[in-house]
């Protein structure tokens, strides 16, 4: 264990510490001042970390969690990382505050050159309910409708079109159909093929995360699945969904029903340079890390209580 330096030394580091961090001098500078070398100078200021004169403190007066938030980016490899302190765990507490985050995000990503796609979901429509502004850039639909009329990608994308003043790319289906057959015929319909060919252009996609184990899914919650094809999907090994991509623990996508789905791929998922999920809570935690794990994320937008969770397990 290093010995604590003596209090001739620490008057010195703090002398210098000083110079550096509050006058805003050069380690040149204070070197050519006090007759030291500027490597010297450099050493006492790294000491003066190591040994506690000198505490350096990030803060954020937004409410994001700078800490967690590189934690995250870190463990998970992703491009982005919003973590947000959230005052309870109810998920309308949850979904509100993560919608207005991720939309400060967009704000922040988005030009007039970029398309958006997005999902649906109820943290998605709380987050294009936050939204004011946009760049004009295009808005696509990245899968078909499961839940209330509400949460749905229609009236999301009907939202955030209307905000960047621009035509949106819609999908007028359900995102789950009986038999591969009938979503053949869905997606040669005219709008349906026009907006799946809108897919290879998104730049930027956001995308809820609906969970299987605890049960918090749109696909599940609404009967885009007979109970049948659901407990089959289960002893598969599927614990969450974004968009219509079904994902394990281990990060492992099924594909048994892809050919039912009128939703982009996972292959078209991975194209995608951006793609960022918002979800959060309890009951989310274990479908977020089956997703993180996949690798289709390049950011997430969560809660801090969530972080830590993904962080410790």
């Amino acid at each position: 264990m290093a010995q604590a330096p003596g209090p001739g030394k620490q008057v010195q580091i703090a002398h210098i510490a000083t110079q550096h961090y509050l006058q805003n001098k050069t380690r040149i500078e204070i070197a050519n001042e006090t007759g030291l070398s500027r490597f010297k100078v450099g050493r006492l200021l790294d000491e003066a970390v190591s040994s506690g004169i000198v505490k350096i403190h990030i803060a954020s007066p937004s409410g994001v969690r700078l800490d967690l938030s590189v934690q995250l980016r870190e463990r998970f490899g992703l491009e982005h990382a919003v973590v947000v302190d959230v005052p309870s765990d109810a998920d309308e507490v949850i979904q509100a505050k993560l919608g207005s985050t991720a939309g400060d995000l967009l704000r922040e990503l988005l030009t007039d050159e970029d398309v958006l796609g997005l999902t649906s979901g109820r943290t998605l429509n709380a987050m294009a309910r936050s939204l004011n502004e946009l760049p004009k850039c295009g808005v696509v639909q990245l899968a078909g409708v499961a839940g209330p009329i509400q949460e749905t990608g229609l009236e999301i994308m009907r939202r955030v079109s209307a905000i960047a003043g621009v035509r949106p790319w819609t999908i007028y289906s359900p995102l789950v159909v009986s038999d591969a057959q009938a979503a053949v015929g869905i997606r040669r319909q005219p709008d349906t093929r026009q907006t799946f060919e809108q897919f290879s252009k998104v730049t930027v996609a956001v995308g809820s995360v609906g969970s299987w184990k605890p049960e918090n899914s749109q696909m599940v919650k609404n009967r885009a699945l007979d109970p049948a094809d659901r407990e089959k999907l289960l002893e598969r090994g599927v614990v969450a969904e974004f968009g219509a991509t079904l994902v394990t623990d281990t990060g492992s996508v099924i594909h048994d029903i892809d050919d039912r789905c009128i939703a982009i791929s996972e292959a078209q998922w991975r194209a995608i340079p951006t793609v960022i999920a918002v979800a959060g809570g309890p009951t989310k935690t274990r479908a977020i890390r089956a997703v993180l794990a996949s690798g289709i994320l390049k950011g997430l937008v969560t809660d801090a209580a969530t972080a830590e969770r993904l962080l410790g397990g």
